[in-house]
């Protein structure tokens, strides 16, 4: 009876092989997804597919002007405190880019948030994150919006 046990562990683990090897690169996959789909996250359209959808700014520095003006007008109608709001230098020519930190009631900020992107002209918040604050939330976002000369 004692031969037969180490046959028998030998063939268990022959059949487990090749679940185990299967199940190896499906993890090795879902890696490889995880990391492109992070990487696409963090890279920013450098063109416009529709330049009726972008708003006419003179330049760079206006659109900024423009698309900060329009951010600080939302905020201020809903309630919310815009804490610092900063142009990205580095933008490429036909977007503008925004780093915001604004805080207020977890309903006034998501509500803010829902306005800058469903509203027009329009504007994504290409990255966020949503933290506890005293008395509420704090929203930390990239805006990306595109602009015409």
């Amino acid at each position: 009876m004692t031969p037969r046990l180490p046959l028998i562990a030998l063939g268990i683990a022959a059949l487990l092989a090749v679940p185990t090897t299967d199940a190896l690169d499906d993890l090795a996959n879902a890696r490889a997804d995880r990391d492109s789909a992070r990487a696409d996250a963090t890279t920013i359209p450098a063109a416009v597919a529709v330049a009726g959808a972008a708003f006419p700014a003179d330049n760079a520095a206006d659109a900024a002007r423009r698309l900060a003006a329009r951010v600080r007008t939302h905020a201020a109608r809903g309630g919310v405190l815009v804490e610092s709001l900063a142009a990205d230098p580095a933008a490429p020519a036909p977007l503008a880019i925004l780093t915001l930190r604004a805080s207020g009631s977890e309903k006034a900020v998501v509500a803010f948030a829902d306005l800058l992107e469903r509203g027009g002209p329009p504007v994504r918040i290409a990255a966020w994150r949503l933290t506890s604050a005293p008395g509420g939330v704090r929203l930390d976002a990239r805006l990306v919006a595109p602009w015409r000369g």
